[in-house]
């Protein structure tokens, strides 16, 4: 007899890949995450970036530290020795501030953020907004270009 549990289910592939990515984010290990996010195809990356969110929820540190993942502000281990990450700590704000990334912001590569609710970014406290003014350079754009920028980023991502 298994000991893997009589009739409990089994672990699926995308339950091993979020487990495996959330590891990484609490690691910090930005090379483990490349082989799990730049090996399959799209439809799948957003499952398990869908559910690694969800499983980082209660984790502002791990959660916002991908997010600098993302915006390619962390290529490598050693980049978590730098002192600084302005994306990461930007994206940290905004979580703490009820903002989820991947929903009202999203971390793009080059070291930018979009924000995508604008709605509930013009509700933040105005020290808030003041600050992230300061800090970023701060372009508004129609739904028509973000939209246009969004998919020649997709593209870019699938390659």
């Amino acid at each position: 007899m298994s000991g893997k549990g009589f009739g409990q289910r089994q672990p699926t592939k995308i339950d091993k890949l979020v487990k495996s990515a959330v590891h990484s984010c609490h690691k910090r290990h930005p090379e483990a995450l490349d082989k799990i996010f730049d090996n399959l195809p799209v439809k799948l990356n957003e499952r398990v970036l869908k559910s690694t969110l969800t499983a980082l929820a209660q984790d502002i540190d791990s959660l916002s530290w991908l997010c600098g993942y993302f915006a390619s502000e962390i290529n490598s281990t050693s980049d978590n020795d730098k002192p600084y990450h302005p994306i990461t700590l930007l994206s940290k704000l905004l979580i703490k501030c009820g903002m989820q990334p991947f929903v009202d912001f999203m971390p793009y590569t080059g070291c930018r953020i979009s924000i995508l609710n604008h709605d509930k970014f013009e509700a933040l406290p105005i020290r808030v907004k003041a600050a992230v003014r300061e800090a970023f350079n701060v372009v508004e754009t129609s739904g028509e270009e973000a939209q246009r920028i969004n998919e020649a980023l997709l593209q870019e991502l699938e390659v």
